[in-house]
C-alpha cells in the first residue's frame, strides 16, 4: 500500500461524512455508518454517551479535543463506526482511529496512550455476541474508505459498570498492566486512615511541616485559562525534568500534548464542565505537585501528574500530600471512586483497592494484517513479562538510566 493516512490539516477535516448503507451485518446489527468527522456523528455519540456504560475516556467532550490535537499530530484518522439495530435504532458507538504503520494500516481506539480504559458505547439491553462483533469489523473495514489490514485494540476492562464488553470476545490476551482505582466507601479522613498506616500519617505530616517552610501550603483547582495555564507550564516543566533524570521519552514533550490538556479544559468552561481539571499543590507561590483528570459520573480519572524535582522539595512527598488532599476533597463532592491509571506504583499500591485487570483484543483481516497482530500480541506479551517481574522490571529501569 503506498497511499498513507492522511493526517488532518490545522482547521477542519480531510475527510467527509460516510454512511454506510446495505443488507444486515448480522442479525442484531441492521447497518453501519462510519464517520471521520465527530460532529456528524455527535446526536449519537451524545444519546448513547448518557446511559451507556463508559468511562471518561468514551465521552466526546474528552475525546474530540484529542483528535485534533494529538491524534492530529500522529498522523490518526477517525474512523467512528456506529451500528444500527434490526429496526435503525442506535445500538453501539465504536470510537476507533487508523492509522498507517509502516506498510500496514491499523485501527485503535482513539485516545491513543491517554486513555486509561477503552471501550464502545453498547445501548443497555444490547446483548453483542461473537458473531455480531467479527461480522461487524468484517463490514467496518470492507465499507471504510480507508481500508484497514488489522484491528489492535489495547487496554480492555472485561466488563464495565457490570455489563460485558463484547469486543473481549475477539482473541485477546492480558494488558501489560492493570488499571488501578481506589474505591471511596468512607469519609475522607476514615478512608484516609483505612489505606494509610499511623506511620505513614505521621510521615505526611511531618513532610507537609516541612513542605510550609518554602511558604504556604495550598491545595489549588484551576478556575480560568490563566491558572490552566500555569500549572499544565508547571507539570511540563517538572514532568520533563523528570523524564530527562531517568533516561526516559516521552510524548508529553510534544505541542500537541499541551494543546490537548488545555482545549479540553478551556470547552467545556463556560458550561461549567471541562473535560480534564487540573489540581496543584503551591508553596507560597511556586507549584509544587501537579494533577489533572477527567471527572465523570462520580468517579475522577487521573491522567497526570509530576512533583517539582528540586530535592529540597521532592523530599517533602508534595505528589503525595496533593493526592491526599484530593482524595479528601472528592469525598466531599461525594464521588465514589478515584481512578488512578494504567500502571503500577508504590502509591497506586497503598490508596487503591480496585486493580482492574485489561486485556488486548487483535483482528486481522488481510495476511500484512495477521502478521502485525501476531508481532504486536508477541510484543505486548514480552513487555508483560518483564513488568510483572520485579527484579526483571527494575532490572530494565536501572539500565536505562546507566545508558540514558
Amino acid at each position: 500500500m503506498t497511499d498513507q493516512v492522511p493526517v488532518l490539516p490545522a482547521q477542519g477535516y480531510s475527510g467527509e461524512r460516510v454512511g454506510v448503507e446495505g443488507r444486515e451485518v448480522s442479525r442484531r446489527i441492521g447497518r453501519i455508518e462510519i464517520y471521520e468527522h465527530p460532529a456528524e456523528a455527535l446526536s449519537v455519540w451524545t444519546e448513547l454517551e448518557a446511559i451507556a456504560p463508559a468511562s471518561a475516556y468514551q465521552t466526546h467532550k474528552w475525546l474530540v479535543p484529542w483528535i485534533e490535537t494529538v491524534g492530529r499530530s500522529s498522523g490518526v484518522c477517525p474512523m467512528i463506526v456506529v451500528a444500527r439495530g434490526i429496526n435503525d435504532l442506535p445500538i453501539a458507538l465504536f470510537p476507533f482511529g487508523i492509522v498507517q504503520k509502516g506498510s500496514v494500516r491499523v485501527v485503535h481506539f482513539l485516545g491513543g496512550s491517554d486513555s486509561n480504559s477503552n471501550l464502545g458505547l453498547i445501548r443497555p439491553g444490547t446483548k453483542l455476541d461473537r458473531f455480531d462483533i467479527v461480522s461487524l469489523l468484517r463490514a467496518t473495514a470492507r465499507k471504510a474508505r480507508l481500508r484497514p489490514d488489522a484491528f489492535v485494540l489495547l487496554n480492555q476492562p472485561r466488563n464495565w459498570e457490570g455489563v460485558e464488553n463484547p469486543l473481549t470476545l475477539l482473541r485477546h490476551q492480558p494488558s501489560p498492566s492493570a488499571c488501578f482505582s481506589a474505591t471511596l466507601k468512607s469519609n475522607g479522613p476514615s478512608f484516609v486512615e483505612e489505606r494509610l498506616s499511623a506511620n505513614t500519617r505521621k510521615k505526611l505530616r511531618k513532610k507537609g511541616k516541612k513542605l510550609s517552610e518554602f511558604g504556604a501550603v495550598s491545595h489549588i483547582v484551576a478556575k480560568n485559562p490563566d491558572e490552566a495555564a500555569r500549572i499544565v507550564d508547571a507539570f511540563f516543566a517538572q514532568k520533563l525534568e523528570r523524564f530527562r533524570q531517568k533516561h526516559i521519552s516521552s510524548h508529553f514533550e510534544s505541542l500537541a500534548a499541551r494543546q490537548f490538556l488545555l482545549r479540553a479544559y478551556a470547552d467545556g468552561l463556560a458550561s461549567g464542565d471541562p473535560a480534564i481539571e487540573f489540581h496543584a499543590l503551591t508553596a507560597g507561590d511556586r507549584i509544587v505537585a501537579v494533577y489533572a483528570g477527567a471527572p465523570h459520573r462520580g468517579c475522577f480519572y487521573a491522567m497526570i501528574n509530576s512533583f517539582d524535582p528540586d530535592p529540597e522539595i521532592a523530599r517533602t512527598s508534595p505528589g503525595d500530600l496533593l493526592l491526599m488532599s484530593m482524595m479528601k476533597m472528592m469525598f466531599e463532592r461525594g464521588y465514589k471512586a478515584f481512578d488512578l491509571g494504567i500502571g503500577e506504583a508504590r502509591y497506586k499500591s497503598a490508596w487503591c483497592d480496585r486493580p482492574e485487570p485489561l486485556v488486548d483484543a487483535f483482528y486481522g483481516l488481510t495476511v500484512r494484517g495477521h502478521a502485525h497482530v501476531l508481532s504486536e500480541s508477541a510484543r505486548l506479551r514480552a513487555i508483560r513479562f518483564v513488568k510483572q517481574n520485579k527484579w526483571l522490571w527494575e532490572t530494565v529501569q536501572n539500565l536505562r538510566e546507566k545508558l540514558g
